[in-house]
């Protein structure tokens, strides 16, 4: 098998400056085409002397070949791990899915870049990046033939199952022309899963294939408090689409595609949404206008945080957000006893709290811990008030979450944040979104004052 000869001994630095040298690759290739872009330049972004590269590689050639190596490496490690002491074949392979479309997401830019120029790679390094790409559909196919052999799958022909399966993962990237503003990852994502596991045609889906969709939600009544923030929006957008009915109080408007670009702008049309000046902050008595207003809430959603977006709110100190943040909590405090009162009325089934999440510590890092504290607190109180009514009370703290399209916050701020992360990336919002599903479905009905950090280890 072809192999990248290195004149360095030491694996550890090798490994270390290949890298180095693959992600400046991506990005200089990117920008300007591999036959436009000069070893000279590659060594200069990567960090190393013009003279030195050729100690670790001998081409572009190489190169090209060590960005697949790297790609396929990530994919095999992110697939090995989702899919580690799962014995399902169905939802072993939807994690492997799940896995595919998350590398698509990340690294689109190298993927793209990999169809474009494969061409460029002699005989035995083309060969050998043929043989990993086939090794990686291989790995499906072992578990649509799992699938089969216990009976859960028709039988049919796996080679081209696979392939089918990987290709519409790689959709994302090769027509991201055509989708990138008319669908978003989330419902991306859905859409391949639905295909793979049920097909195209009416009445063909089944219970085991829609597992991961939370259907128990169907036609209840969800309200949102503080719908202004990113996750927020996600979260009020993936109720819409599972069939609840929706009422939200939110400071402005929810159509900003520019922060979460919504493929079905019309469900928006389908919620109570309660917003402008008379509902930017929360009362005990607006709560209770809009409950008489809006009817049975079965369940409530508080998001306390401000979401900050923009690097340059941090940059003003103007002390605005800052309070702001403090004032969002206030409301909480001055609500708590009308939700109570509401909830115990109607025999409604969870609230569920939404901390601040982890970028508005920069704001201003007190603040933020002590708001933060102070909703834990306040989830705690709550759930031990309402547990005689058995009203499951429950709080996630968000860390470090990137936007459907990088925010401003995340492009400028995410080495600092990465820092504080021990899984070392900034989580998604389908990573919060999970979170949600568990805490206001029935799988969690005997969950109740817990405090659920969705932060990649943050404490």
């Amino acid at each position: 098998m072809a192999v990248v000869r290195t004149k360095v001994r030491n694996k550890e630095l090798v490994a270390r400056r290949r890298e180095q040298i693959v992600l400046a690759a991506i990005k200089l290739f990117s920008q300007k085409g591999f036959h436009q872009t000069s070893l000279r330049e590659l060594a200069e972004a990567s960090g190393v002397s013009h003279g030195n590269i050729y100690e670790y590689v001998g081409s572009k050639q190489d190169i090209f070949f060590l960005i697949h190596q790297f790609i396929d490496n990530i994919a095999i490690r992110e697939s090995n791990r989702t899919t580690e002491n799962v014995d399902d074949p169905l939802e072993k392979l939807r994690r492997m899915v799940k896995a595919e479309f998350k590398l698509m997401y990340d690294w689109s830019d190298a993927v793209l870049l990999l169809y474009q120029e494969t061409h460029v790679l002699d005989a035995p390094l083309l060969k050998a990046l043929l043989k990993r790409e086939r090794a990686r559909v291989l790995r499906i196919e072992e578990v649509l033939r799992e699938g089969m052999d216990k009976g859960q799958l028709r039988h049919f022909n796996t080679r081209v199952a696979a392939n089918l399966i990987k290709s519409m993962a790689e959709t994302w990237v090769v027509k991201r022309w055509d989708l990138r503003g008319h669908i978003d990852r989330m419902e991306m994502e859905k859409a391949i899963l639905d295909v793979a596991f049920n097909g195209l045609l009416v009445g063909t889906s089944s219970a085991k294939g829609r597992c991961w969709e939370n259907e128990e939600l169907q036609g209840k009544s969800v309200l949102i408090l503080g719908g202004e923030s990113l996750l927020a929006k996600a979260i009020a957008f993936s109720l819409l689409t599972r069939g609840v009915r929706l009422a939200i109080q939110t400071r402005d408007g929810l159509g900003e595609r520019r922060e979460y670009p919504i493929p079905e702008p019309e469900k928006w049309q389908e919620a109570k949404i309660y917003s402008g000046k008379r509902y930017a902050r929360l009362t005990a008595q607006l709560f209770t206008e809009i409950v008489d207003d809006f009817g049975h809430i079965d369940i409530v959603i508080h998001d306390l945080g401000i979401a900050t977006k923009d690097s340059a709110a941090i940059k003003r100190k103007d002390g605005v957000l800052i309070d702001e943040l403090q004032d969002k909590f206030s409301c909480a405090q001055e609500l708590a006893g009308a939700i109570e009162k509401e909830m115990r009325k109607t025999r409604s089934e969870r609230l569920l709290y939404l901390a601040p999440w982890a970028w508005d510590k920069f704001l201003d890092p007190i603040r933020y811990q002590t708001v933060r504290a102070g909703t834990e607190v306040l989830t705690k109180t709550m759930a031990q008030g309402m547990s005689d009514v058995s009203v499951n009370v429950n709080c996630i703290v968000p860390g470090f979450i990137g936007g459907v399209r990088p925010l401003s916050i995340e492009k400028e701020m995410s080495s600092r944040a990465t820092e504080e992360i021990p899984f070392g990336y900034v989580g998604e919002i389908t990573d919060v979104l999970d979170a949600v599903w568990f805490f206001i479905s029935d799988r969690s009905k005997y969950v109740t004052g817990q405090v659920l950090g969705v932060s990649g280890g943050m404490a």
